[in-house]
C-alpha cells in the first residue's frame, strides 16, 4: 500500500515507518522543515528510514501538505503527529489546534479516496475508574490532551460513516522503548543509574500497563493492515505492572538497586493508582508481542548504553 504517516520522525512514528517498510509498503512521510529526524534515521534500528519517502509540511498548516494529499493517491494513512512535551502536553493549548489540523486532514484523506485510516488515541479517553479497560469502557477524560483525542476519535468516526474509507483508532497505553523523551520513567531511571546517579522516583505503588514501543509499532502496523478491525482498539499488554516492579527491574539488570531513592519524588496529584488495558480485541485478531518486560526493558537499556558510548566517542574525535 501507498502509506501516509506523520509523526514519522517522533518516537512511536519512527519505529512505525520504519515497519512499515520491511513489510513491503511504499512510505511518505509529513515532516516539517528542518524537523530532527536522527529517531527515524538511526541506522542501529534499521536503515528502513532511509526508503522513506518526505512531504515537507506542517500539520498545523494545512495549506501546506493539502495539495499532497489531493494528488498523492495513498491508499492508507497512520496519522501519529502530535504534541508529546512530557512537562505540559496534558494541558497544552496547542491541544486543540492539533485536533482541528487532524480533523482537516481526515476530512481531506476521506475526500482523496483513502480507503484505510489509523490514528493514535490515548488510554486517558477513558475513565480509568473502571478496574480493566475495554474498548467499551465508558469515556472520562481528564485533560485537555485526552479531551482532544477523544473528540477527534468521535469526530473521525462520523466522517467516515457512509463511505468507504475504514478507520480504527488504536489508544495507546504505556509505552517505553529506544528514543522516548528522556523526561519519561523508563529512560529517566536508566539514565541516572548509567551515570552512576541516584535515581530519583515515587515510592512506585501506581499500577500502569507497560509495552515496548517495537511491540507498540508491531501491533499499530497489524491494524493498518487488518481492514475488519475498526474503531477503538487498546494498543497495550493486558498485564499490570507495578512501577516499582518496573524499577527495581531496571536497576537489577544494572546490579543498582542501592543507588534507587525511593519517595525521593512526590507522585502527582490524583494519579490513578490502576491503568490497565483489556485486550481481549486485539488479541483476537491474532497479534502477539514479542517482549515480555524484563527482555523489552533489557533491549532499551542496551540501547541506552550504545547511545552513551556513541556519544563519548563523538566528543573525542
Amino acid at each position: 500500500m501507498r502509506v501516509l504517516v506523520t509523526g514519522a520522525t517522533g518516537f512511536v512514528g519512527s519505529h512505525v515507518a520504519r515497519l512499515l517498510v520491511r513489510h513491503g509498503h511504499e512510505v511518505h512521510a509529513l515532516v516539517r522543515e528542518g524537523e530532527a529526524e536522527d529517531r527515524l534515521a538511526e541506522e542501529r534500528l534499521g536503515v528502513e528510514g532511509e526508503k522513506v519517502a518526505r512531504i515537507r509540511g506542517d500539520l498545523l498548516e494545512p495549506a501546506s501538505w493539502s495539495a499532497a494529499i489531493d494528488a498523492g493517491g495513498f491508499d492508507a494513512c497512520v496519522h501519529l503527529g502530535w504534541y508529546a512535551n512530557p512537562k505540559d502536553y496534558l494541558s497544552a493549548r496547542v491541544n486543540v489546534d492539533l485536533l482541528n489540523a487532524s480533523a482537516a486532514l481526515g476530512a481531506r484523506l476521506v475526500d482523496a479516496g483513502c480507503r484505510r485510516i489509523v490514528m493514535a488515541g490515548t488510554c486517558f479517553e477513558y475513565d480509568v475508574s473502571f478496574g480493566f479497560l475495554s474498548e467499551s469502557t465508558p469515556a472520562g477524560p481528564r485533560h485537555l490532551y485526552s479531551a482532544c483525542k477523544r473528540s477527534l476519535f468521535e469526530i473521525m468516526s462520523h466522517l467516515v460513516s457512509s463511505t468507504p474509507t475504514s478507520f480504527a483508532w488504536t489508544r495507546l497505553f504505556f509505552l517505553y522503548g529506544p528514543h522516548e523523551s528522556r523526561g519519561r520513567l523508563v529512560p529517566a531511571v536508566v539514565d541516572a543509574l548509567l551515570a552512576g546517579e541516584q535515581a530519583r522516583v515515587t515510592t512506585g505503588e501506581q499500577f500502569r500497563d507497560f509495552m515496548h514501543v517495537a511491540d507498540a509499532a508491531a501491533a499499530i502496523v497489524h491494524v493498518l493492515e487488518h481492514d475488519e478491525l475498526v474503531g477503538p482498539v487498546n494498543i497495550a499488554s493486558g498485564r499490570p505492572v507495578r512501577v516499582r516492579e518496573v524499577v527495581e527491574t531496571i536497576a537489577g539488570i544494572l546490579d543498582a538497586k542501592d543507588r534507587v531513592a525511593w519517595g525521593a519524588v512526590q507522585a502527582r496529584p490524583n494519579d490513578p493508582g490502576f491503568v490497565c488495558a483489556d485486550v481481549s480485541k486485539l488479541a483476537a485478531s491474532g497479534f502477539r508481542a514479542q517482549h515480555d518486560l524484563e527482555s523489552g526493558l533489557r533491549d532499551t537499556i542496551a540501547w541506552s548504553k550504545a547511545q552513551r558510548a556513541s556519544a563519548l566517542r563523538a566528543t573525542q574525535e
